[in-house]
């Protein structure tokens, strides 16, 4: 009986959504550019001219200060593995802008990658792209 409460608890508790915010595209930066995929506020990189895997969480600026004019900028954090010549995963972060337009939307940003794996190493990257939102 009390894993039934349970249930009933945890499906009264787990937001449901039929709109959810998603966007796919592609982006060109350093270390890597590829194809990226958007749900809500996870972005998940792949590297398609040096292999690599990013996984982020991204922060409303607006959201976070209650200003709604930082509303196209965020903040990310998130860890990162790229292969060119040396294996390195990192932790990374930084700040970005987003320019929705329609369907699609313009994004870039800039931030500091902490490469933990052979050699410590702490290095700015960007990247700049478009995603279709659907």
């Amino acid at each position: 009986m009390k894993k039934y409460f349970l249930g009933l608890a945890l499906f009264f508790v787990v937001p449901f959504s039929a709109h959810a915010a998603q966007a796919i595209g592609v982006f060109l930066g350093s270390p890597m550019s590829g194809i990226q995929y958007k749900h809500n506020d996870l972005r998940f990189s792949l590297g398609i001219d040096d292999f690599g895997l990013a996984v982020d969480k991204t922060f409303n600026l607006g959201s976070l200060s209650k200003n709604s004019d930082l509303n196209n900028l965020y903040t990310f954090v998130g860890a990162q593995y790229v292969d060119n010549k040396h294996d390195k995963v990192g932790v990374r972060s930084g700040v970005g802008f987003e320019l929705p337009v329609n369907s699609f939307e313009f994004y870039g940003e800039l931030g500091p990658t902490l490469y933990v794996v052979e050699d410590v190493d702490l290095e700015l990257e960007a990247a700049l792209g478009f995603r279709v939102r659907f």
